[in-house]
């Protein structure tokens, strides 16, 4: 039989912690917020610890996902529309939410991926997860000071994305790139860059840094980049969003697997 219990305060508070980084880290937990991103939670295989419903708000799509949770012995919160909200990092909730555990990620050496260099834009960080799963990008490194994947402006951003990723963190330093990607090609986006994108080629596996839309590409890099490439523009913009920027440059180094 289905026990949906009613949220004690105590709960709500801690809840309510997991929107700081701080107690994210300690806990090692995040909050997933939302219809679509509680049913990629439960199809993943991140374990959930509990779900909280918005007693107000229950509609078919969410008690199919209750029915779901229940089945796999997770526990069922409920409370009331003014609490609930309150609980969400989200302006507009739909109400569900559920609390999930963290997971440690492994690298998958000289395979593709996207380095993000000192990202702490979070919507940033969101698309470009997003976008890098959609060209079959699986992990990602975070360089120094980005916007944590597990931040909820991250999670929601990445709709869904942040379930099927490879999360690597490291300082600001190309250790990680020297022991790990040494076999395949390292392409940069950058300003400063003689090539344009477009005479760029990649090989089948290959890695790409996108850096921080005011300061660029970190000089520390240099030791470990085959290439940097220009995004030519049109306009008089000084520059793309990094997301955009992400997007376009691996259309580019995707291309030659792309059939229209």
């Amino acid at each position: 039989m289905l026990e949906i219990k009613q949220l004690p305060n105590s709960l709500s508070i801690f809840i309510k912690s997991l929107k700081k980084s701080k107690f994210r880290k300690e806990e090692n937990l995040f909050l997933t917020e939302g219809k679509k991103l509680c049913a990629e939670l439960f199809s993943s295989n991140f374990k959930t610890k509990f779900v909280v419903i918005n007693k107000d708000e229950i509609d078919a799509e969410i008690e199919i996902l209750i029915n779901n949770f229940h089945k796999k012995n997770i526990q069922i919160y409920e409370t009331k529309n003014s609490i609930f909200e309150n609980l969400c990092d989200a302006i507009s909730p739909q109400g569900i939410i559920a609390v999930a555990e963290q997971k440690k990620s492994q690298i998958i050496s000289n395979t593709s991926f996207i380095a993000l260099d000192n990202i702490s834009d979070p919507g940033n960080v969101g698309t470009i997860i997003r976008t890098a799963e959609w060209f079959g990008i699986k992990q990602i490194v975070l360089v120094g000071n980005c916007a944590n994947p597990y931040s909820p402006k991250v999670v929601r951003s990445s709709m869904g994305s942040i379930f099927r990723m490879n999360f690597i963190y490291c300082e600001n330093t190309v250790d990680i790139f020297r022991e790990n990607f040494n076999q395949i090609d390292i392409f940069a986006a950058s300003l400063d860059a003689n090539f344009d994108l477009k005479e760029i080629v990649a090989s089948k596996e290959f890695g790409l840094i996108v850096g921080n839309e005011t300061r660029g590409i970190s000089s520390f890099f240099d030791k470990i980049i085959t290439k940097k490439f220009l995004i030519k523009g049109f306009g008089k913009a000084e520059s793309l969003n990094v997301a955009v920027a992400t997007g376009v440059s691996l259309f580019q180094l995707k291309k030659l697997k792309l059939h229209y």
